[in-house]
This record gives structure tokens, C-alpha cells and sequence, in this order.
């Protein structure tokens, strides 16, 4: 079976039909959402998103009783509080390990490599997810789980590790160590990064790729818990900075919705991807709206899965400053090309007590005051906002080994 274009059921209709006869018939979530609903046409049924969930439990779409999961995992809570996810053994097992095997063979990645999995644990899918990958393309596994960089450094100089899962603000703070301490990453044995969790803009892209030499290979993963790990979308070997991401319509039914209605975006025009999972079996998505914004692709895709535009940013981590919203993955795409290698930055939005919004992008910078002119300018062309940048000493701020937090709001909640 061809994977399929963005919006289309295909012949998985007659899986679908089931799905959502089992979800209104054993998820009283989905039997509240659906009450007078009898259509099970996919563009017929309402969608979602995760504050429609938080009223129903820990558990809001488990279609079978807990005892029945082969394995839970939990959402982060960054933007409310944490939901389980439960997976049965098909899930997790046969679905979720193709879609990983997939991947790894699509990075080259398989028998006779070594992953050293640095993802979190615990409720977390990262870190499991990344441990399947690793056994069912035949690797060997280094399961460390999150840590400190000193170790990881360490092991990567004495240990024949070729696969790497991380996320980005881990790959920076490596490179940053390794720049500070003048060790080459080239030298080491690792080729392919799998790294995902957070946004990542080219910049960071490609100062992590210039160090460890032409040979390394980025490879990004995108997902979720609710879409049992990252197997949703997978970064284009066509554009190893971030050009392009392919959404799997093998396994989902992925649609780009208008943020304000149900309807799909036009071409070129900012949609949320709305994700529908017609094969799962124990917490079923049905017009999931995952609050991650991006657009199609001018090319459509060509490499077997439709192409979207790298993620723009989440409808939760927009900033609305004077009316307008911005998103804190443009102004990090901005600040990197003018920063230092390893120098951070932070987001600072503040309301002055004449209520104007003012937004501050406070930067690790030690050199002339030229650069923090273009930089300014620069922000203010992709915000169409006003922002002021404010340099201080390099080492100022917190790295971080997890997702970055970098948006600094002090507004009175209104």
C-alpha cells in the first residue's frame, strides 16, 4: 500500500469505521464528543486537542481497562497537567516498532551499530521509544537515559557508538564542550544523531553538523505520547538542515487544519496538523489537533511520504506581544545565525506601566555592538515587532540537557 496525500482516508475506511464504532462505544470522551454525531466520515466528526481531554482522568482515551496495557507513558505537562497514554502489545510491539524500524533503515542506521539512548525514562516515550528502535533494526543499545555531559563525553571518545538519541539542547551543549575543551567530534565514531523532543532551528542544524564533520547525519524525529512516540514524521535526507518534514500517512491519516475551523489550510497557508490514528488499539486519536504549526511543502514530497515546511511553532508557545504572535523558533532561528557557537539566549516579555508589551531577547555576546544592530534589525523584520536585544557575558545562562526553557514571561495574568 502507497502512503497516502495529505487528508486522505484511502482504503482504510472500513479500519476507521471500526475505530470509531469501539472509541464511542467503550472511551466516554469520545461518546460525549460524538453525541448526536452518527456520521463516521472522517471530515463529519469534530476534532480535538488536549485541554478537551484533561475533564476525563489520568486516562481520558483508553478504550480497555489499565490491566490490559502492555505499556503507559505520560505527557510532559508543559502545557497543563500530565494524561497517560496506554499502548496494548500490538500497539507498541508491531506497529510502533515498523514504523521505527523504518526509520532507522531510512538514516541507514541498523546491524552492526550502537545507539547511546539519551532520552528520558520513567513516563516518558522518548526513552523507550528510541530503545525499540534500536532492537528492532538489529543495533545494540546503550540505554544511559539523561545525564550529565562530562560522561557523554567521555563514552563517545572511548565507545564504538555510531547512533545517538538526543535532543537538540543536549547536541548543543556537546558541541559547546567540545569547542571550550578542543576536542574535534569528528574524530569520534557517531554518524547519525536521532534527535527530537523540541524544535530545532538550521542554525543550531548546522553548527552541531560542521562539528561533527560532513559525515554526521542529523536525523530528526517528530511525535508525540498520544501518537505512540516519535513515529509521526521523520526529517528529509534531501534537506539534512531542516528543510523539509515527511508526515507518515502509512500509519496516520494526517490532516493540516485551519486554526479557526475544521477545514483544511490552502496551500501555503499555516495549518495545524491534525492527526487521526485509524490502527490503534487501545487509545485511539480521532481528529487529534496537536497544536504544531506548519505548512505544505511548495514540492508536495517526493520520497514517498507528503512534505511539510519545518514546524513554525505550537499554538500553546505563541507570544502575543502588541497584537501580533511570535513564536519563540523564528527568533531562535534569528539569534543563532548572529550568535557565538554554545552562546545562549533567552526571551524576556515584559508590560511597562504604561501596558505596552515590550519583548527582550537577552543574548550571550562579547564583541561589537554592529552585530547586536543587525541582530536587532533582523528580529524585528521576522517578528513585525519591536524587539531590543541586550547582550551579557557568555556563561550567563543555564544549559540544558533536556527541552530548552527559554521564554522568560513576567506579564500580570490578565
Amino acid at each position: 500500500m502507497a502512503p497516502w496525500a495529505i487528508g486522505e482516508v484511502g482504503d482504510r475506511e472500513d479500519a476507521l469505521a471500526r475505530t470509531i464504532e469501539r472509541a464511542r462505544e467503550r472511551i466516554p470522551f469520545y461518546r460525549d464528543l460524538h453525541a448526536g454525531v452518527e456520521s463516521r466520515r472522517l471530515a463529519d466528526l469534530p476534532t480535538f486537542s488536549k485541554a478537551d481531554l484533561r475533564p476525563y482522568g489520568l486516562f481520558p482515551l483508553s478504550g480497555a481497562p489499565l490491566a490490559d496495557a502492555h505499556r503507559v507513558c505520560a505527557t510532559s505537562g508543559t502545557t497543563g497537567p500530565r494524561l497517560f497514554i496506554g499502548y496494548s502489545r500490538r500497539d507498541w510491539e508491531e506497529r510502533a516498532a515498523a514504523r521505527l524500524a523504518h526509520r532507522a533503515r531510512y538514516a541507514e542506521f541498523g546491524p552492526g551499530d550502537v545507539m547511546l539512548n539519551l532520552l528520558g525514562y520513567g513516563l516518558w516515550v522518548g526513552g523507550p521509544a528510541l530503545d525499540l528502535m534500536a532492537n528492532a533494526s538489529g543495533a545494540g543499545l546503550v540505554p544511559a537515559g539523561p545525564g550529565g555531559v562530562d560522561r557523554v563525553f567521555s563514552w563517545l571518545e572511548e565507545l564504538p557508538i555510531t547512533g545517538l538519541a538526543a535532543t537538540p539542547s543536549f547536541m548543543r551543549l556537546l558541541v559547546e564542550k567540545a569547542t571550550a575543551e578542543g576536542v574535534d567530534p569528528g574524530a569520534w565514531s557517531l554518524r547519525v544523531g536521532f534527535i527530537g523532543g523540541e524544535p530545532a532551528s538550521r542554525a543550531l542544524r548546522e553548527q552541531v553538523i560542521a562539528a561533527f564533520g560532513g559525515g554526521f547525519r542529523w536525523q530528526e524525529l517528530y511525535g508525540s505520547t498520544e501518537s505512540i512516540g516519535p513515529i509521526l514524521g521523520f526529517g528529509s535526507a534531501a534537506t539534512p538542515f531542516g528543510g523539509r518534514l515527511l508526515l507518515d500517512t502509512d500509519e496516520f491519516i494526517v490532516e493540516l487544519l485551519a486554526l479557526d475551523r475544521d477545514e483544511p489550510v490552502e496551500p501555503g497557508e499555516l495549518g495545524e496538523i491534525t492527526v487521526t490514528t485509524p490502527f490503534a488499539e487501545f487509545s485511539p486519536l480521532l481528529r487529534y489537533r496537536t497544536r504544531d504549526l506548519t505548512r505544505l511543502a511548495p514540492d508536495g514530497g517526493d520520497e514517498g511520504f507528503p512534505a511539510v515546511t519545518p514546524l513554525v511553532g505550537r499554538v500553546d508557545d505563541a507570544i502575543k506581544v502588541r497584537g501580533a504572535l511570535v513564536y519563540p523558533t523564528v527568533i531562535e532561528e534569528v539569534a543563532l545565525r548572529h550568535l557565538a557557537p554554545g552562546a545562549e539566549f533567552r526571551i524576556e516579555v515584559d508590560r511597562d506601566p504604561g501596558s505596552f508589551d515590550e519583548l527582550t531577547v537577552v543574548v550571550e555576546h562579547e564583541g561589537a555592538d554592529a552585530e547586536l544592530d543587525e541582530l536587532r534589525t533582523e528580529l524585528r523584520e521576522a517578528t513585525v515587532i519591536r524587539v531590543e536585544v541586550r547582550p551579557v557575558p557568555f556563561g550567563t545562562f543555564e544549559r540544558f540537557a533536556g527541552k530548552a526553557k527559554r521564554v522568560i514571561d513576567r506579564r500580570p495574568a490578565d
